[in-house]
């Protein structure tokens, strides 16, 4: 009885300590990996807080952009149930809770004002990318310009499109050169307000100087001057391989039909030489242009001199 009485504590105590190592592996196998159910989860990150949260502060910029197609067609794309989540504000600058609890702290909310232009424009193309898939290959972007160089959620000027100020006036604030071009005796009437420069000009593209080129590839001009268009049986070689700008000046010449040259012959003579004018022409006696005769200059399906 003795024996047997000594033996019992003897098994408490070495249960005792088995379960105390077992524990204690347990603990060290969870500090080894983080990831295991027993872990605490990771902080949550910052919270939307609705676009009334931010009204109470911003109540100026709130009122500019609700008065926007921008902010209504967003609204009624959530109603169809069309289109990326919308989250007013925030759908912009991103989640707010963060902002707010810091007490407007500008470093816990994304700031346009002191973003780079990509920076800037990447948050646009996160609605905006599927419309304008190229404009990370355009010449504005390679330049830095964003899409609040030239639109503004809050203060446009034209509800479309959001722009800042109406075209050609946007343009020109970049494209100086251009003002010139467009006041010469002749010009394509943008000035005027017959011709917009994104007729020509495709400015989220990524081709270069932006021109439109059509699914055929036809030139731009094609599209209003239709009779140029062909297809012809005799095509003018200039027209196929330099296109419109081998003889015309797109923006604006002192030249009549916006030529290069002031002369139609010295025009012609750049690319014939002046030795086929003498050889086959009196020009002494004559002074006439060549497009007196070759009147389908652009093509023909008729002539290979390009006659009538």
């Amino acid at each position: 009885m003795l024996t047997q009485s000594r033996t019992i504590p003897t098994v408490f105590i070495a249960f005792f300590l088995a379960c105390l190592l077992n524990t204690t592996i347990s603990a060290q196998g969870q500090a080894a990996n983080p990831n295991s159910q027993t872990s605490f989860a990771p902080t949550a990150g910052p919270q939307y807080v609705g676009s009334d949260t931010c009204k109470t502060c911003h109540e100026d910029q709130y009122k500019q952009i609700e008065a926007t197609q921008h902010w209504n067609t967003n609204l009624a794309n959530l109603k169809k149930g069309t289109g990326q989540e919308w989250h007013g504000c925030e759908s912009c600058h991103g989640p707010g809770s963060a902002h707010v609890e810091g007490g407007g702290d500008k470093s816990k909310i994304f700031s346009f004002k002191g973003a780079t232009a990509q920076q800037v424009s990447a948050r646009c193309q996160t609605c905006h990318g599927t419309t304008h898939p190229d404009f990370q290959r355009s010449v504005h972007y390679q330049a830095d310009v964003s899409c609040i160089t030239c639109h503004s959620p809050h203060q446009a000027k034209e509800q479309v499109a959001l722009l800042k100020a109406k075209t050609p006036t946007l343009c020109y604030g970049c494209h100086t050169d251009a003002i010139a071009d467009f006041n010469r005796p002749f010009h394509h009437r943008v000035n005027e307000g017959l011709v917009q420069c994104q007729d020509c000009h495709n400015v989220h593209g990524s081709l270069p100087k932006a021109a439109k080129i059509s699914t055929a590839q036809d030139q731009i001009c094609l599209k209003c001057h239709t009779e140029k268009r062909g297809p012809f049986v005799f095509n003018h070689l200039p027209v196929k391989t330099e296109g419109c700008t081998a003889c015309h000046v797109p923006h604006g010449s002192n030249n009549p039909r916006l030529l290069t040259r002031n002369n139609v012959n010295n025009l012609c003579i750049e690319c014939h030489g002046l030795s086929t004018f003498l050889t086959l022409h009196n020009q002494a006696n004559k002074y006439q242009a060549c497009t007196m005769c070759h009147v389908a200059i652009h093509g023909s399906n008729a002539s290979d001199v390009f006659f009538k």
